[in-house]
């Protein structure tokens, strides 16, 4: 026993475990403060969830947590730093990482070369999620590998969040599923470790929605209304970050919210209904309407033009004699206009079609291009169950992953942008599909108990099993 009254061994175990710490936090400060992070949205998932349920959520978070650290740590090893500074998955990663480098010296006075200061204030990429990394950089020094667990951290808040949100809408099998899913689809693993922006952007956009869904359950004014304050800020930062986030949250927002108002409200939704055609042509008999909506549909079309123009694997969505010149987009017409958006969502949900792989990677891609397949078809029986249990819920999740899909649609044109981007929409489809999956489990095994001569007793609805 020591003078205090503590056993030796506890004493050298708590001297050795702060040697450690400090050893740790000495090497990448980051790392520590991503291991309390990761404690504490592992206890926030599992917050009141009890036996076998409560085990196989931390043991889900622990692997999804431990795979990544792994992946980076794997990134650390391979990388041959006498060659270069840092390793990185992507390309782009690098170009922010430095990025974010320059700004932090700027900051700290220390002097860099004067075209890495020209960089680091291009206009090119420009996102105030550069200024961030810096900002984390000069608080614990030089981090390449620690962004991407901070990144990493990001992506878990999000995901638990919308994992809690549609638990208690849903039902927690379907939540699961869903959160199994959102961990472990190989393109959004690699999304979820990236120092890119949308991991951050990700984590602000569900944000938004589990206010959104927590505001009419919340008995105290003074937090509503620090809710609603929230949600209108989040549009304008994601902005921020990424062009068109403004209005990929705010559309999304108020589809939501239009969509749950509608379905809880059937007369509304009768007249809303009736009413929308007459709306919209009375609103696009006004010529500059027409002006102003044919020049934005150029725009996008340019914009894939530029995506089909770039190194890698492209489809062209518009017709072959404006495919040759840019310029050529400018005398647009409106069977082409027509025909290039209807291309747009086709492809989107088609490519990279399994009989045309041109790559290796585009093959290792394949299974979960099967995974998005039957997502996709389930979504409508996902949609209309959800709907009838979770209105609100349900609505957000289909505005936020619709409106991402329609501004995706029309401006990709590179297979693998495409894939980089279709990540802004499936983290919300994914819990829709999933849940128009279990709702075909329930119908076919009610199917087999009728069958089986035992009155069909399984429960309408989203299939809810136990965690037993």
């Amino acid at each position: 026993m020591t003078g205090i009254g503590l056993p030796r061994t506890t004493v050298r175990a708590t001297v050795a475990g702060g040697i450690a710490l400090g050893l740790v936090y000495a090497l990448s400060p980051l790392a520590v403060w991503f291991a309390l992070a990761m404690w504490v949205v592992v206890a926030w998932a599992a917050h009141d969830l009890e036996g076998v349920e409560r085990r196989w959520v931390i043991g889900l978070l622990v692997v999804a947590i431990a795979a990544r650290v792994a992946a980076i740590g794997g990134l650390f090893a391979v990388t041959d730093h006498a060659a270069v500074p840092f390793g990185s998955f992507f390309g782009d990663e690098e170009y922010f990482i430095r990025r974010s480098m320059w700004l932090r010296n700027v900051a700290l006075g220390i002097p860099i070369h004067r075209a890495d200061l020209i960089y680091a204030f291009d206009e090119y990429s420009y996102s105030l999620y550069l200024y961030i990394l810096a900002f984390l950089q000069v608080l614990v020094g030089p981090a390449p590998y620690g962004l991407h667990l901070f990144a990493t951290a990001l992506y878990f808040a999000g995901a638990v969040m919308l994992y809690r949100a549609v638990r208690d809408a849903l039902g927690p099998a379907t939540a699961y599923a869903g959160l199994v899913l959102l961990l472990f689809l190989p393109s959004l693993f690699a999304w979820s470790i990236s120092a890119l922006k949308e991991p951050l952007f990700f984590c602000l956009s569900a944000l938004s929605i589990a206010l959104a869904i927590r505001i009419p359950r919340e008995p105290s004014w003074v937090r509503r209304a620090a809710a609603v304050l929230l949600i209108v800020a989040i549009p304008p930062a994601l902005q921020t970050i990424r062009e068109g986030g403004f209005a990929m949250t705010a559309l999304g927002m108020l589809g939501g919210i239009a969509g749950a108002i509608v379905v809880r409200r059937p007369r509304i939704g009768f007249v809303a209904l009736a009413a929308a055609p007459i709306v919209v042509l009375l609103i696009w008999a006004q010529p500059a309407v027409q002006v102003t909506a044919w020049n934005a549909l150029k725009q996008v079309a340019k914009v894939h033009w530029g995506h089909i123009n770039t190194s890698g694997f492209v489809y062209k969505l518009l017709d072959p004699r404006l495919n040759d010149e840019r310029a050529a987009i400018d005398s647009l017409q409106r069977d082409e206009g027509l025909r290039y958006v209807l291309r747009a969502f086709a492809h989107y949900v088609a490519e990279p079609v399994p009989w045309n792989v041109q790559s290796r990677a585009a093959l290792a891609y394949m299974p979960e291009q099967m995974v998005w397949y039957v997502l996709v078809a389930c979504l409508p029986l996902g949609m209309v169950t959800a709907l009838r249990r979770a209105p609100l819920t349900a609505s957000l999740l289909a505005a936020y992953g619709l409106t991402a899909v329609a501004i995706v649609a029309v401006t990709s044109g590179n297979i693998g942008t495409l894939i980089r981007h279709r990540a802004l929409a499936l983290p919300y489809l994914i819990w829709l599909g999933v849940a128009g999956g279990a709702e075909i489990v329930v119908r076919l095994a009610r199917w087999s108990r009728r069958r089986a001569g035992d009155g069909g007793r399984a429960e309408r609805g989203v299939i809810q099993p136990e965690f037993t």
